[in-house]
């Protein structure tokens, strides 16, 4: 059975600058947060790092960014491409998160909001799947000559919904040896089977 393409349930996009390459999705209840100050080997390959309650993202420069965030209850496509201007991806990760309020801020090193995490987002499970696209500008970079900003994709989906899937998708391949050997019954609903030849002594 072929299912559809889910749609986002909420979904935004920020023309933002990442203040020391980073910005934050941050659990709505957790005040007490605080970027790594260390950033490991492992942290820097993968532009990210998961927190308790939530998740720091790396971005290439401390310039402008577009970032979108998008919002699914299940696990949606995945574009091979940059939808607009169709570039292909520089980087792509995927990462669970957790949001034990079902909410999450987004904020940097420098908040561009006077409320605390800036815009707030609901998400339908406390532990969910984030994964993270980036477009980023390829080659020298020069402060005083403008460039167009990294694009930032983030979309996040219920962790659960993935293991529906995954276990949707066995249950079908799973039904499918069935299926095959039911069509080697006989009408009265014995069974045929394939006998070894006769070895006469």
């Amino acid at each position: 059975m072929t299912r559809m393409a889910p749609s986002p349930k909420g979904w935004a996009t920020f023309a933002w600058q990442s203040d020391y390459g980073q910005f934050y999705l941050v659990d709505r209840e957790d005040e007490a947060f605080k970027a790594p100050v260390e950033i490991t080997m492992e942290m820097e390959a993968r532009s990210l790092c998961v927190t308790p309650r939530g998740l720091v993202i790396y971005t290439q420069s401390s310039l402008q960014q577009h970032i979108r965030i998008a919002i699914y209850d299940s696990e949606p496509e995945h574009p091979v491409t940059e939808p607009l201007s169709g570039n292909l991806w520089t980087r792509i990760e995927q990462t669970q998160a957790s949001f034990p309020s079902m909410s999450f801020g987004i904020l940097s090193p420098s908040l561009p909001d006077p409320l605390p995490y800036g815009p707030i987002f609901l998400v339908g499970s406390t532990d969910c799947v984030v994964q993270i696209n980036w477009m980023e500008f390829q080659g020298c970079r020069d402060d005083g000559v403008p460039v167009n900003p990294d694009i930032v994709n983030i979309a996040i989906w219920p962790a659960v919904a993935t293991r529906d899937n995954a276990l949707e998708e066995l249950g079908a391949e799973l039904t499918q040896p069935l299926e095959a050997t039911l069509t080697d019954e006989t009408v009265d609903g014995s069974m045929t089977m394939t006998a070894d030849p006769v070895r006469l002594e």
